[in-house]
């Protein structure tokens, strides 16, 4: 199969690597390339690239412009309005959010069972949609979400938050949640290069009991540094998505042993 992650600037990514791996220890003769698009020739160039692979991923700032050249999407990405993975069924081109799944995993790898309790999530960028959804989905009690500018929130992300009941709320209102469990850091901050810094102070991180980075270079953000409960970064969730997205690829499952192994060799 020909496979590529599709996206603006993709010179940082690991995906390459994630699939490769699968690709070993299965003895699957895949391939999967980077395929970098300037925003002003996205129109022109996907037709193209969609003909010429049987599926893709697709990363920032194209997971919601890919839509209107789909003939299907998927339960989870028409609820979550943006798709990750493309793939080629039966002559049509199906789109899906494995996002999605690779939270739900993260959450299940460090004993997160939201339901009934309350998640904080920083940021409203690309990937807090899927993160949204599934702590919707898991029934989590309440579900507020962390901006610096809560007024510049744009219209679309509004109407999904509040049809989930979720609460936008600027970083003043942290020291005021009072049934903190999970926190989940959708924001770049922290990212390398410019490691060392943390969205929020050591005393906030050190006060929920799981706590998710989806950051995962460096591997120890400082916000989990300072945490004090139990912590998952994104490499975890980077791979699972990617193994989800294979799973539609092939048309059968990856082993939850493999996807771990794969998850542990990445970590290193």
């Amino acid at each position: 199969m020909k496979l590529g992650l599709l996206g603006e600037v993709l010179g940082h990514s690991l995906s390459p690597e994630i699939h490769r791996k699968l690709f070993e220890k299965k003895g699957i003769s895949s391939t999967y390339e980077l395929i970098e698009i300037p925003k002003g020739n996205f129109r022109e160039k996907l037709p193209q690239i969609l003909n010429a692979y049987d599926g893709l991923n697709v990363t920032i700032p194209y997971k919601v412009e890919v839509i209107p050249f789909l003939d299907e999407l998927s339960e989870e990405a028409k609820t979550i309005g943006a798709v990750n993975t493309i793939a080629h069924k039966n002559g049509r081109l199906l789109g899906y959010n494995t996002d999605y799944t690779g939270f739900k995993r993260t959450l299940s790898r460090i004993g997160c069972d939201i339901s009934g309790r309350e998640a904080v999530v920083l940021g409203h960028g690309g990937a807090s949609r899927a993160i949204i959804q599934c702590l919707f989905d898991e029934k989590a009690s309440a579900i507020h979400v962390i901006s610096r500018h809560p007024e510049k929130v744009d219209s679309g992300f509004l109407s999904f938050a509040r049809a989930r009941h979720v609460d936008i709320e600027g970083y003043d209102s942290l020291p005021s949640l009072e049934d903190r469990y999970l926190l989940v850091n959708a924001t770049p901050v922290g990212m390398y290069p410019k490691t060392g810094v943390s969205p929020i102070s050591a005393e906030e991180a050190a006060s929920f009991p799981k706590v998710v980075d989806i950051i995962y270079n460096p591997k120890e953000t400082k916000l989990l540094h300072d945490a004090a409960g139990d912590t998952s970064n994104g490499m975890y969730m980077l791979v699972m998505q990617a193994m989800a997205a294979e799973e539609i690829w092939m048309d059968r499952t990856v082993s939850p042993a493999l996807a771990e192994e794969i998850a542990e060799e990445m970590e290193v």
